[in-house]
């Protein structure tokens, strides 16, 4: 199977044109007419992750952030870029990514979905989502519960909810879309929350779960099971393990 048939797969899914304007989705390194027999789907374009698809003999790389996000000045082989251009040139690994036009779609969809909800509606921006728990929680059992839906070994969390039974949730950098939430979720799910963020929590009576951004590593599953449908080929998951650690 060609590349080129494999991506108009994925852009069936997630059209480019979906893609916020600051991103970069779509090809990033590689010929769209390569012969496509295996394919790594990772979270993340680095060098752990070309490495990992260079060894299973992979000829196209799935990532959800682009790894053409950050603007090349030049390419040196020694330094990150480089090596990462290099190595898919001379593997013959066609990268592509699918980061916003994939996050319009379906990653709220699906972080929401493992929760356990029903009524999912998006949010004002059209990327976030709110609904409603199937069994409502205390705070304490809700924490948990978050934790253990997303394999969370630590977290951090500000505000409060006597009760939570709305939840509203944004993978990824989502915290500046809280807002729209006030008055409307008792909890709202994102990563990369700043201090100002955990005080507007506070002032405005809801609770903000910190799950990190690592959470979107739940499209490598989701996406695998989409792709497995519709193309004939192998396809492996990446490990994409979380850049930071915890103690």
């Amino acid at each position: 199977m060609k590349a080129k048939e494999i991506i108009a797969v994925m852009e069936k899914h997630y059209p480019l044109e979906l893609q916020e304007e600051w991103d970069k989705c779509g090809l990033q390194i590689g010929q769209v007419e390569t012969e496509v027999s295996k394919i790594m789907i990772a979270l993340n374009a680095d060098l752990q992750t070309i490495d990992e698809a260079i060894r299973n003999q992979c000829q196209m790389l799935i990532t959800h952030h682009p790894f053409l996000l950050d603007p090349i000045v030049n390419i040196d082989q020694d330094d990150f870029m480089g090596a990462f251009i290099f190595k898919a040139i001379e593997h013959h690994i066609v990268v592509y990514s699918s980061h916003t036009a994939l996050d319009n779609v379906a990653m709220n969809e699906w972080l929401m979905e493992a929760l356990g909800v029903h009524d999912i509606e998006r949010g004002e921006d059209g990327i976030t989502r709110i609904a409603t728990l199937n069994q409502p929680m205390t705070m304490d059992d809700f924490l948990d519960h978050v934790q253990t839906t997303y394999h969370l070994k630590h977290f951090q969390y500000a505000g409060h909810a006597d009760m939570v039974r709305k939840v509203a949730i944004c993978g990824g950098s989502g915290a500046d879309f809280m807002s729209q939430f006030y008055g409307k979720a008792d909890a709202y799910l994102t990563g990369d929350t700043k201090y100002r963020h955990a005080k507007n929590a506070v002032d405005h009576h809801m609770l903000l779960i910190d799950i990190h951004h690592h959470a979107e590593n739940i499209m490598v599953r989701k996406l695998k099971e989409l792709l497995e449908k519709e193309v004939n080929v192998e396809i492996i998951e990446g490990s994409s393990p979380d850049y930071y650690h915890y103690r």
